[in-house]
């Protein structure tokens, strides 16, 4: 069986071989010093050309072939080309194309938005905020060729992830404050709404410029809006269904025009288990990243009580179990695999991104296991 055949299958609720493996997407990848750490360790010494592509936030986006080749990934991805800051700063912060600064945190690995430019804005200036040109050619450059060439020449599933870096409510609320986008969805309603439409729109056009380009050759288009914490959702399940529901409703509605063949696939970190009949409603095909030990995300209950309707990515908790003995690597694998895979419906791969302080020893294992422990039957 093919990666392409073993991921259809997966994802149309069928049992393939084994279960289908990623490393990917929005936050299903190692950053880049694991990445590179991972790839000493399980001895590639040569440099692969497109490892010098990187995302907004400096993480490799193409990963060697030999490197995913050594773990069985089933996936190959296309990205939209990333944009250099608009500025650095002394302190080593930069400005991004929508206007907020970022700063890198001391071990290179994970980055804070640093400022809120429209924290201080009325409707008005809300309205004439200059958002970025979603049409820009550059965004897309190679971009049919290189997804017509993995279609056409290879046997893996062909993904196409995050082609903005932050959703509609993620960058909402980033480029007001977090704090002041939340009381404004209260207090001040009208101007909530005029920047998620604004937002939306942004997203939703580099999307579709996007899928014009590659839509017919791609089997699963990923997007991103985080929605829950460790504990609850950011917002009122009844907020969600009010502002964001019909904004991701359009959203998918011009995936799935625009990329027929293809899954439609929703990041969204944190408990988000009162929304999950929602999103299935709008037709979101699979969720990630499915951190099971953030609250009601438990993955028996999961596919329990949703496992008929969609699918599920990721799964593997990196809070505790990866940075663990191996044989709370091994446990982790067992669970996830025993309580999501059976009849089909998962894709495993770990619940956000490894960094680099959790053992290379460890990340090798659970690619080996998860290409061993995933072979169906599924025994539960």
């Amino acid at each position: 069986m093919t990666s392409r055949e073993r991921v259809l299958l997966a994802y149309n609720h069928q049992e393939p071989d084994r279960v289908p493996i990623c490393i990917g997407g929005v936050a299903q990848k190692l950053s880049r010093k694991a990445y590179y750490a991972v790839k000493e360790h399980i001895g590639i010494r040569d440099t692969y050309e497109k490892e010098s592509v990187l995302d907004e936030l400096d993480n490799v986006v193409y990963y060697h072939p030999k490197f995913l080749e050594r773990f069985r990934v089933d996936f190959r991805e296309v990205h939209v080309r990333r944009f250099p800051p608009r500025k650095r700063f002394e302190d080593g912060s930069w400005e991004h194309e929508l206007g907020m600064r970022l700063q890198c945190s001391s071990n290179g690995e994970t980055v804070s938005f640093v400022s809120a430019p429209l924290r201080e804005a009325s409707l008005q200036g809300i309205e004439r905020y200059p958002m970025p040109d979603p049409a820009d050619p550059r965004r897309f450059e190679g971009l049919r060729d290189e997804a017509r060439d993995l279609y056409e020449s290879s046997s893996y599933a062909v993904g196409c992830y995050k082609a903005t870096l932050l959703g509609i409510f993620d960058c909402a609320w980033v480029l007001r404050g977090l704090d002041q986008f939340l009381m404004d969805l209260i207090l001040e309603p009208t101007l909530a709404q005029a920047l998620l439409e604004k937002t939306f729109s942004f997203n939703f056009e580099v999307y579709s410029h996007m899928l014009d380009e590659v839509g017919k050759y791609v089997h699963v288009v990923e997007f991103n809006d985080d929605l829950g914490t460790q504990e609850n959702l950011m917002i009122a399940p009844e907020s969600y269904r009010k502002y964001l529901k019909p904004l991701h409703r359009r959203m998918v509605e011009m995936f799935h025009a625009k990329a027929p063949r293809a899954k439609v696939l929703l990041h969204c970190c944190g408990s988000i288990y009162k929304i999950i009949p929602d999103l299935i409603e709008i037709g979101i095909d699979v969720i990630n990243p499915v951190q099971p030990l953030v609250a009601e995300m438990d993955t028996w209950r999961l596919k329990k009580e949703f496992g008929k309707d969609i699918c599920f990515q990721g799964g593997i908790d990196i809070q505790r179990a990866m940075r663990g003995t191996a044989a709370d690597v091994e446990k982790e694998v067992l669970e996830r695999i025993k309580s999501l895979a059976p009849g089909g419906g998962y894709v495993l791969s770990t619940a956000n991104n490894i960094a680099s302080d959790i053992p290379v020893e460890n990340v090798t294992l659970l690619y080996e296991l998860a290409d061993k422990l995933g072979v169906y039957p599924i025994g539960v």
